[in-house]
């Protein structure tokens, strides 16, 4: 074999050397050159990042593994659509296949040990020639992923060569390392909103579907150096048995084989459950994901942590041994070096593992997508009646699905059955699929488990959020049906599908837009861009086609506006509006927004831009100094402060650990210019913990009754609560008249002044995911608006877009902003 090229050969250090990080372009241009050297590697650029930067896969495995890859994929992907084979040709393309492995890289970019590891990895496997490394070139075909987060790659190696040498090295950067996500990257796995997320779904999970899908991540500095899977309870109950347990076989194997090199500190079965299906794509497809997390340095500079300054915290004892921690590690240097030998060890395992037990993972993967394929038990089928309040997020609920290769059909034929009528055209997904999983997971309710401390204590706070049912979040009708009905159905081929009447009569002088789509909101934006008139009726208002209810929208006709509105018909509800409106409507003109960007990173601030971007709101960043100078009325009609603890908001970063430019918060001199921004007529919109600061620090007339209670009297981490709506006021408009709000530990008021435009229900207050003290919130408000001055304060208590998934809350956020800007003004 021709010589190939080592990593410190290439960049002039060893991957982990201190203070040292190797960048994503050079990194591109070594796997670039690794596959020219080695037939072991071949590097695919399979899309281009948010940023633009290359996104790598390299396909590493043997020769003759990677001529026949396309066969070899082929072979995974009939293997995943077990209705189509029988057991010889399945025996067939199980002898064939080999395991499939994906290794995931660094998508918290601060987390740099992944990527820098990735760059050994492939020099070993391309270069070796021990035992263990050609079993797994034979039996594996890996699927590496140098960066999960290229952009970020750049950032935070920009960022830490800036502040080598200062006081603030190896801090993190003052600004989202994901363009939009920043942290919350790897919880898109099931809204695909991301480019990165697409690019992974599409070229490498649909694509191969790995049996192993390795993600490797870092924690925090003074606990376990290591912890991997056994996770704890709860795991997704749609989650087959077998992929759990191989989670935890995979996970014990990689542990003692760190053990068994000496490496202390490696422990299992803590901090990470495997609940929401926001990071695990792969087991709901035939695969499994597990994580490593590995602790952290300070960025590429080292560390030095005595072993009585390990900390116990969230159920890490680092130093004390026991079952799921045998070998202690004794403290001391601790550095990117050790992370990548880490990092390093455990994905050799891993590999080792699954070539090892080659036909053990292909079988299991195919017996437990034919299970699947196979269902026979409640539910049946999922059905989303064609004609919805708000087309567009049912189209967008379709479309997720579809992406996830779950099977959807049409109804061809109308049928009543278990007290549903369905219509021809509605859609239906059945269970009995090999993704079927998926499907169920997405559609249900949840009902999560409380799980204890311990006997009698307080709740066991989960890792991420107790609810995802999509029909809820999104605002979408749908239907659970738990027995067979047997009515003609056809693929549904993805195409608009808009209602028979919906068309653009060219006579008619204006049409009409009803407020329940969130699609609206792209046009009104681009109207309002171009400058053409656009009114809101404040009543409803009479169409041909019947009334449509406050918050309608009216657009005298043209060229411009038919051939705007004419592509979205399969998302809005549409008609021509023959009769001049005598009075009710508003003029609206553009808004003028601004978003406080904080130099803490603020994921919320990320998603806020992301949705604004994606629904074409213009609107500026504002940064600690552009708030606290003041004078914000003159540029602004509504300021957005999203969702951050409030010390974060209020101090910012310290000064002993950032230049002066990025530290100090808003303080009390931007808390003062918001005030007067508010009181000289502006529109001020936070929530969660930004509406918390702006309550107490603006003195507002509300109080939170939920302050100081224990969670033990109560609790709601991420559940999906049932508010009622007045959908009559200018920020209710086009919602409908109870909703479902995700509600994340925020606060709930009580309102002595002001408007309380939505209220948690006193029936049925959880309609998803956990929550106790239901008496407690019930009745309160979820979504204030309290006047200050000549401008007002609009309080939401729940994340109203929380991670671009619950889209039954966006008209909640844009109607705050519109209402910043209506004018009244008689007629078209």
């Amino acid at each position: 074999m021709p010589s190939v090229t080592t990593p410190k050969e290439f960049f002039g250090f060893t991957p982990g050397e201190d203070r040292r990080l190797a960048g994503w372009k050079e990194m591109v241009a070594y796997f670039e050159l690794l596959s020219r050297q080695s037939d072991r590697v071949l590097v695919q650029d399979i899309g281009r990042s948010t940023e633009d930067n290359p996104f790598l896969l390299c396909l590493v495995s043997s020769p003759d593994n990677l001529k026949d890859a396309e066969r070899l994929r082929r072979i995974q992907r009939t293997l995943s659509d077990p209705a189509n084979l029988d057991d010889a040709a399945a025996s067939d393309a199980i002898r064939d296949a080999r395991a499939v492995v994906a290794v995931t890289c660094s998508i918290h970019a601060t987390e740099v040990g992944g990527s820098q590891m990735a760059l050994e990895l492939a020099h070993i496997l391309a270069s070796s020639n021990d035992d263990r490394t050609n079993a797994i070139l034979e039996n594996v075909i890996l699927l590496l992923v140098p960066s999960m987060n290229p952009d970020g790659l750049v950032r935070v190696k920009d960022w830490y060569d800036v502040s080598v040498g200062t006081h603030f090295e190896g801090s993190i950067p003052p600004y989202l390392y994901h363009k939009y996500t920043g942290h919350d990257n790897n919880r898109d796995w099931f809204m695909f909103t991301q480019q990165e997320t697409k690019l992974v779904v599409e070229h490498i999970h649909n694509a191969w579907r790995p049996h192993i899908t390795y993600d490797i991540h870092q924690t925090r500095t003074d606990g376990m150096r290591m912890i991997l899977p056994p996770l704890l309870d709860p795991i997704g109950p749609n989650v087959d048995p077998v992929l759990q347990q191989e989670m935890a076989a995979l996970g014990s194997h990689m542990a003692a084989q760190l053990t068994a090199e000496g490496k202390g500190g490696v422990a299992v079965n803590l901090v990470y459950d495997s609940y929401s299906p926001s990071r695990s794509y792969p087991n709901y497809h035939g695969g499994i994901r597990i994580l490593s997390e590995a602790a952290s340095a300070r960025i590429a500079s080292p560390i030095d942590i005595p072993k009585e300054n390990l900390r116990e915290d969230r159920g890490e004892r680092p130093r004390s041994r026991s079952w799921k921690h045998p070998l202690p590690w004794k403290g001391g240097r601790w550095g990117l070096r050790e992370i990548v030998e880490y990092d390093l060890s455990a994905s050799l395992a891993c590999l080792d593992h699954a070539a090892r037990n080659r036909e053990w993972w292909v079988r299991n993967s195919y017996e437990v997508l034919k299970r699947a394929s196979n269902h026979s038990d409640a539910p049946y089928a999922y059905v989303i009646p064609r004609k919805q309040p708000d087309p567009s997020a049912a189209n967008e609920l379709a479309e997720l699905l579809r992406f996830a290769e779950v099977q959807i059909h049409r109804a061809g034929e109308p049928a009543s059955h278990e007290g549903v009528d369905i219509q021809p055209g509605d859609r239906v997904a059945l269970m009995a699929q090999p993704f079927g999983s998926f499907l169920k997971t997405m559609m249900e309710t949840q009902k999560y488990p409380d799980i204890r401390q311990y006997p009698g204590g307080p709740p066991r706070h989960p890792y991420d959020a107790t609810a995802h049912s999509l029909p809820l979040k999104m605002g979408v009708e749908s239907h659970e049906i738990q027995t067979p009905f047997d009515i003609p159905l056809k693929p549904d081929s993805g195409a608009p599908d808009p209602d028979a009447d919906q068309t653009l009569d060219p006579e008619a002088p204006a049409y009409a837009i009803s407020p329940q789509s969130n699609a609206a909101a792209r046009l009104i934006n681009r109207f309002l861009f171009e400058g053409r008139p656009v009114f809101r009726a404040s009543e409803p208002l009479t169409t041909e086609r019947g009334e449509m209810p406050p918050g309608a929208w009216a657009l005298p006709a043209s060229d411009g506006v038919r051939e705007a509105i004419a592509p979205e018909l399969s998302n809005l509800k549409v008609a021509p509006l023959w009769d001049r409106p005598k009075r009710g409507l508003n003029l609206l003109r553009r808004p003028r927004i601004g978003i406080y960007a904080s130099y803490v990173p603020s994921i919320e601030e990320g998603w806020t831009r992301f949705v604004f971007d994606e629904y074409g709101f213009a609107y500026t960043s504002l940064v600690d100094g552009d708030i606290r100078e003041g004078g914000l009325s003159a540029r602004f009609d509504c300021v957005i402060i999203p969702h951050q603890k409030v010390h974060q908001l209020r101090r910012g970063f310290s000064s002993a650990q950032y230049a002066s430019r990025f530290s100090g918060g808003l303080g009390d001199r931007g808390l003062r210019a918001l005030r007067e921004f508010a009181e000289r007529g502006g529109t001020l919109i936070a929530w969660d913990d930004s509406s918390r600061l702006l309550a107490r620090h603006l003195d507002l007339p509300v109080s939170n009754p939920l302050a100081r209670l224990t969670d033990s009297k109560f609790f709601a981490p991420g559940s999906l609560l049932k508010i009622e709506v007045d959908n009559d006021h200018p920020i209710g408009y086009g919602m409908p008249a109870t909703a479902a709000a995700m509600f994340m530990g925020g606060p709930a008021y009580q309102v002595e002044k002001g408007d309380a435009i939505a209220r948690y229900s006193e029936d049925d207050t959880l309609l998803s995911g956990l929550l106790i003290g239901a008496e407690r919130i019930a009745g309160l408000s979820a979504l204030t608006s309290v006047p200050i001055g000549l401008g007002r304060v609009i309080l939401f208590g729940f994340r109203p877009h929380f991670r671009a998934q619950a889209r039954g809350g966006y008209k909640l956020l844009f109607n705050s902003v519109y209402h910043s800007v209506a004018q009244s003004r008689p007629g078209l």
